[in-house]
């Protein structure tokens, strides 16, 4: 959904969404870096479902669906 160096974006962006959107931190080029995620979904394809019915707003920033697996392995390298 979001990538920001700013963990105050993060939260704020979270915040004013609302229920289902979780961020995290990882490193990107040596640097904090917050992602902010949305949902979690038995497949790819119920994930590319949903983001039609997120707001106008965010499907401009273009999301795409990550696995559980791949957002797991990118936190936990800190």
């Amino acid at each position: 959904m979001l990538g920001t160096r700013s963990e105050s974006s993060a939260q704020s962006f979270v915040r004013t969404q609302g229920a289902g959107y979780r961020y995290f931190r990882k490193l990107h080029q040596g640097q904090p870096l917050f992602v902010v995620t949305y949902g979690s979904f038995a497949s790819r394809d119920e994930a590319q479902a949903a983001i039609k019915n997120l707001p106008a707003s965010v499907q401009a920033s273009k999301p795409w669906p990550r696995t559980l697996a791949s957002i797991q392995q990118e936190a936990g390298a800190r």
